[in-house]
């Protein structure tokens, strides 16, 4: 099975080898804000910061999970220190109880987590799941008293066989009490928790195949209960997919549709509430969101970071770009851009930082001068 996933790993980094290298100051930012380079860190995907507050991130395509401790907080990671290796596809990442969890590709792994050594010991195999497939990535949450996993289609657009492929699994926190908790999600890498509506929010990478613009991928509210968010039969708000199913098909009647609908292929990964308070007010519970950027667009579409505004009653809107630079204006050539944001996260002091696996670094966004008291 490992020789199977690292035949696979170079689907997520499609357009590496065409890469330039980073050039930061093409990155651009609303006013008032900067965006610097925090770490090199090859293959960065998800992100978590420990309970001492030093920010990790998982190394896929390696099998590593690496620390980036700024102890002098300026901004700037004073080394990488190699946390895990030879994990089995490492994505989701998430500490927990003062325990550090890791989704790797088939199974869920819980550490001791000692911080003063920035060290994992102890690992122990907490829940299995189906490995690989054409959707390898697993990412991982606490919620409300529970651990969530997304675990994605093996397909474009099949009938899948397995509950739990194209769904959000559920379990207590000690890795039992498996259930089914959303189906119908293609492929949500991204999770996080909306503290307004008390519910688990997901990016999802719609379908491939149907043109440049459809269909729209999504961000989802799984709500208190779950649901089923249509895959493969429907898409956005209860649209029959006519190559999965006749014309009447009943089947999209209870689907439920997305909050917001992005721009087709954009590939949204990581999303991130803004919770702190560095930045302006009115950033506050807004979602942040990144577009990885699509592989197979003849105008290619995402390759940014974007902002949701999103109301007390989780209504929610695109509202502006956040950053953008990532791809030059007008590029039409496939596989040329610079980098491609995977995860978005809130430091405790109040930034904001993205992870980028095509460039190999970790940015960091504040803004440029303190906020007036």
């Amino acid at each position: 099975m490992r020789r199977y996933i690292i035949a696979l790993l170079p689907l997520l980094f499609i357009g590496c080898k065409h890469q330039e290298k980073m050039d930061e100051s093409r990155l651009k930012v609303p006013a008032g804000f900067s965006i610097d380079i925090f770490a090199q860190a090859p293959k960065a995907r998800m992100m978590a910061f420990s309970p001492g507050g030093v920010l990790l991130v998982t190394a896929t395509s390696d099998g590593k999970v690496l620390a980036l401790p700024d102890s002098k907080h300026t901004g700037k990671a004073e080394k990488s220190v190699t946390v895990l290796q030879d994990l089995n596809a490492p994505h989701g990442i998430a500490f927990h109880n003062g325990k550090l969890y890791i989704a790797e590709t088939n199974q869920l792994q819980r550490f001791d987590w000692d911080e003063s050594q920035l060290h994992a010991t102890n690992g122990q195999v907490i829940a299995k799941y189906p490995g690989s497939g054409m959707h390898f990535t697993r990412t991982l949450l606490f919620a409300n008293g529970k651990m969530y996993v997304s675990i994605g289609s093996d397909c474009n657009v099949c009938d899948e066989k397995d509950k739990h492929r194209a769904a959000v699994m559920e379990y207590n926190e000690d890795g039992t009490g498996e259930r089914v908790f959303a189906s119908g999600l293609r492929n949500s890498v991204g999770l996080a928790f909306n503290e307004k509506t008390g519910t688990i929010w997901a990016t999802d990478n719609a379908r491939d195949w149907l043109g440049d613009s459809r269909p729209a991928d999504e961000i989802n509210d799984l709500g208190k209960t779950g649901g089923n968010f249509g895959w493969p039969y429907c898409y956005a708000n209860q649209v029959l997919d006519v190559t999965q199913a006749k014309a009447g098909d009943s089947r999209c009647k209870n689907t439920i549709a997305p909050k917001v609908q992005i721009e087709a292929h954009s590939a949204p990964l990581g999303l991130a509430y803004y919770n702190g308070t560095l930045f302006p007010s009115d950033y506050k519970g807004d979602l942040l969101v990144a577009l990885h950027g699509s592989w197979n667009r003849s105008r290619p579409s995402g390759y940014k970071v974007i902002r949701v505004q999103v109301g007390d009653k989780g209504e929610a809107q695109i509202k502006e770009d956040f950053v953008t630079g990532w791809i030059r204006p007008g590029e039409t050539r496939k596989g040329v851009w610079m980098g491609r944001p995977v995860d978005v996260i809130v430091g405790p002091e109040g930034a904001v930082y993205i992870s980028d696996d095509a460039a190999g670094v970790v940015y960091r966004v504040a803004p440029s001068k303190p906020l007036s008291s």
